[in-house]
């Protein structure tokens, strides 16, 4: 749409990034919906537990430690480690944003106004938020307040575009900032000036997923980085730009005509302040959020078998297919199980397969190389399964997968790929998945892994979110 276009004529550039500035840095907890806070608490247990999950990922471990080398001054805790050790808040944030993402099993996925968005800031915004609340004592009711919204203002940016992915990811950093900003207690100018900063220094890790790099969880950490010191510049007194997304050259700008706004750009804008939309979807196992179809034709298959010869035998397969419906677009899930480690098994479609066909589910503990490496017939099976496609009657997103024994038998499956991506788990599994963690952790007592979970469940009631971020570390 051409500027002149718009109904609201002071949402034109830059007041409508003002005014979601304006938004984010006055929304209080008592705007906030029942649905959004209870979904937060949800969110907030899980990614707890992937902090601890991602702890275990050898691969990782050298950065954590050349952080710790660099030192700085204690001035923020990093979560998985000793109590006693803190480090400059850059660097925590990195740390404790970086565990988050490791097995890339983080609630993700933003609804706006209904439609559902790809979005990957849970990794990022929610352990800096609470590495931020543990720094300046926030209480329960900010710290939500704050994550909530800064998941508004970006998802409503994200949402002008017709195609939010992988845009989604470049905007990583600047929910960082925002989140920064209400700690930093930024005003609209300041804010906007963040956002200048976090907005040119963006990091794209698409092409992480089809090269199996590890850039997909560094992009956490960097955004995270790039947040506090956006804030910092701000408050230090230097200029941003006049309107870092929709502006000369902005963000968002740049992906659409010269000298236009994006079609959805005026309803971006609607019942800001009275509705606040966020992440609220969540990861059955570690990897993609598409990998959750095949993991449960997997599951399903294992169980097929069981209930027929009432034991599953993997020495008894003779071949494996999983057929992908031939509309929907092919890409790095497709490929070929060939690097037999972490990163691959993580954007596997054959491997998320596998691994629930061979154990029943996926877990922190098996999507590890060193665990992967240690089964050859499951990498065998993995590197074995054959990717194909089929016509669906009707265009349905459904997935089948096919597992022929060598006595001649065939067992199949179906799974939807929408429903099973979509479908909301319960209190009882979001619980277990905390525990999967936590016990491959394991380098706590049981006794904070409940005392987490209680008051994950009350986290508004908390006066000093140091209350729970101190669960968070050893004490020796």
């Amino acid at each position: 749409m051409k500027p002149e276009e718009l109904k609201d004529a002071s949402l034109a550039s830059p007041g409508g990034t003002y005014r979601l500035c304006e938004n984010l840095l006055t929304a209080a907890f008592g705007q906030l919906s029942e649905e959004n806070i209870e979904v937060f608490k949800d969110r907030l247990l899980d990614m707890t537990g992937c902090i601890f999950g991602g702890d275990i990922v050898e691969e990782d471990r050298f950065f954590y430690d050349f952080l710790k080398r660099q030192g700085g001054a204690p001035a923020a805790p990093l979560f998985a480690d000793n109590s006693s050790v803190r480090l400059p808040l850059t660097s925590a944030v990195m740390h404790n944003c970086l565990h988050a993402r490791a097995n890339d099993y983080g609630n993700m996925e933003m609804v706006v106004f209904d439609d559902p968005i790809a979005s990957h800031y849970g990794e990022t915004i929610l352990p800096m938020n609470l590495t931020l609340a543990d720094v300046y004592g926030a209480s329960g009711e900010e710290f939500i307040a704050n994550n909530i919204a800064a998941e508004d203002t970006v998802g409503r940016i994200l949402y002008t575009l017709p195609v939010r992915w992988p845009t989604d990811m470049e905007l990583g950093s600047t929910a960082a900032a925002a989140i920064a900003a209400r700690y930093y207690d930024l005003d609209a100018s300041q804010t906007v000036a963040a956002f200048s900063y976090a907005a040119t220094n963006a990091t794209d890790p698409g092409n992480s997923y089809y090269d199996y790099c590890q850039e997909f969880k560094y992009h956490n950490a960097e955004s995270a980085r790039c947040g506090i010191m956006a804030a910092e510049l701000a408050k230090g007194g230097w200029r941003g730009l006049k309107d870092p997304f929709f502006g000369n050259a902005g963000l968002i700008a740049k992906k659409v005509p010269y000298g236009t706004l994006p079609d959805l750009y005026e309803k971006a804008f609607e019942r800001l302040g009275e509705v606040f939309f966020t992440e609220m979807r969540f990861k059955r196992g570690p990897g993609g959020m598409p990998t959750i179809v095949t993991a449960e034709l997997g599951a399903k298959l294992r169980g097929q078998i069981i209930e027929a010869d009432g034991a599953f035998d993997p020495e008894k397969i003779r071949r494996i297919i999983i057929f992908e419906p031939d509309h929907l677009r092919r890409n790095y899930y497709s490929n070929p199980f060939s690097m037999a480690d972490q990163i691959n098994a993580l954007f596997s479609y054959s491997f998320a397969f596998c691994c629930a066909l061979y154990y029943g589910g996926r877990s922190v503990k098996n999507v590890q190389s060193r665990d992967i490496q240690s089964q050859p017939l499951l990498v065998e099976l993995t590197k074995n399964t054959v990717m194909d496609t089929y016509t669906v009657p009707g265009g349905l997103p459904v997935y089948k997968g096919s597992v022929e024994l060598k006595d001649g038998r065939v067992f199949e499956a179906e799974a939807d790929f929408i429903k099973e991506m979509f479908l909301y788990p319960s209190k009882e599994f979001l619980v277990q998945k905390f525990w999967d963690q936590f016990n491959a952790f394991g380098k706590l007592p049981k006794s904070v892994g409940e005392k987490i979970i209680e008051l994950a469940g009350r986290i508004e009631t908390l006066k000093d979110m140091r209350e729970y971020t101190e669960l968070l570390t050893i004490h020796v």
